[in-house]
């Protein structure tokens, strides 16, 4: 009877215990490879006959990215090419003055400065360069995910982010659609989300978030595993080695510096 007694409270304890750690993900989730970006477009139009009498107005646009690699001098972070590239912004900026401003914002909520590296249209992917940006890198999975799989999602869907604030979001991967040519999850996704990493069970990069359906925001819609794992790779190992980044020589160099 005693054994009972002091067995019952330990069994209880242990439980709670096992039951806490199911319950949460924070030693999983990679919330420090997460970034905002936000765009910026300040756009000069003058009355064409009255050339003194000019109104700027400015144009802002909020999205995601994940930091997928990072080296000496600063990082690689994924996003959606069409956050990178916009060609309706493109084709009316043409026709006008205008400045642009495009940052990326980490979880300590300091901006950085970001320059385009590379771009896949098709498959909606882009890779920026942020020069001192030192959060940690995001692991890439090995393997894809298959239907059924959990995933989880951070985002800033509407630009919802702030200081050690970001959105979490669970769901499912779906299978590839063929109509489509993309991965579906079911994962919530609207504006801001463009671009937000989709990550496994271990917390590592499976997709990202591409677009979402206009009459159902619940399931979203991502390049294909293979696609994107080599994608990330293909760039960020050309661009390296095209800046003496992290080789050899880059670092023979740094030292004679």
């Amino acid at each position: 009877m005693k054994l009972f007694k002091f067995l019952t409270p330990l069994i209880l304890i242990t439980l709670l215990s096992c039951g806490h750690h199911r319950n949460t993900v924070k030693n999983i989730l990679p919330r420090d490879s997460f970034l905002k970006i936000q765009k910026t477009i300040e756009a000069t139009m003058c009355h064409p006959e009255k050339k003194n009498f000019c109104v700027t107005k400015r144009f802002g646009a909020v999205a995601s990215g994940a930091v997928v690699k990072v080296t000496g001098n600063g990082a690689y972070v994924l996003t959606a090419a069409h956050v990178c590239i916009d060609e309706k912004a493109k084709k009316f900026l043409s026709k006008v003055e205008h400045k642009m401003f495009f940052y990326v914002i980490n979880i300590e909520s300091t901006y950085f400065p970001v320059e385009i590296i590379a771009t896949d249209q098709q498959n909606d992917l882009c890779i920026l360069y942020v020069k001192d940006l030192s959060n940690p890198a995001m692991r890439i999975a090995v393997d894809k995910p298959k239907p059924g799989d959990r995933v989880y999602n951070l985002a800033a869907p509407l630009g919802i982010f702030d200081q050690n604030m970001i959105p979490i979001f669970q769901g499912f991967y779906d299978g590839d659609a063929r109509v489509y040519d993309r991965a579906i999850y079911t994962l919530p996704a609207m504006g801001g989300s463009s671009g937000s990493p989709i990550m496994n069970h271990r917390g590592e990069l499976v997709g990202m978030v591409s677009a979402a359906f206009i009459r159902f925001s619940h399931l979203a819609i991502s390049p294909k595993f293979k696609e994107t794992t080599t994608f990330v790779k293909k760039v960020v190992d050309e661009d390296r080695r095209k800046r003496n980044i992290d080789t050899i020589a880059g670092i023979i160099k740094k030292v004679f510096e």
